[in-house]
């Protein structure tokens, strides 16, 4: 490996923010960074602040804590956020730019149409 390639080496981030149950009702969000350079990987875990009572909160801590990581520690690289654990119901500006298929559905009510076809 040449000193030219040893520093033009580009780094790729994933991103993942989420959220841990502290206690029971109390929420803390956190986001996993994997960092990959050729052959290397590497990862850390950040968390936020604050513990809040609300699964809401925590995932919105979560997700500007990964935006915030993705332009101050990973901006060397190309780096993607992937919020598999994080639900619709957060704000739309910090989900814009993930595909809809990455993101937790709401859980509510939804109905069993297909049972109901199929009897």
């Amino acid at each position: 490996m040449d000193t030219f390639s040893a520093f033009a080496s580009n780094v790729s981030y994933s991103i993942r923010p989420r959220v841990h149950e502290v206690d029971f009702g109390e929420f803390r969000g956190c986001v996993d960074v994997i960092g990959r350079e050729g052959a290397h990987t590497f990862s850390f875990t950040r968390f936020c602040d604050m513990v809040r009572s609300g699964r809401d909160r925590a995932e919105l801590d979560a997700l500007r804590l990964a935006r915030h990581l993705r332009a101050t520690e990973c901006r060397h690289g190309k780096s993607w956020i992937l919020p598999g654990q994080v639900s619709v119901r957060c704000e739309p500006e910090l989900v814009e730019d993930v595909p809809s298929s990455l993101l937790r559905p709401i859980k509510g009510g939804q109905s069993r149409r297909h049972l109901r076809v199929a009897a």
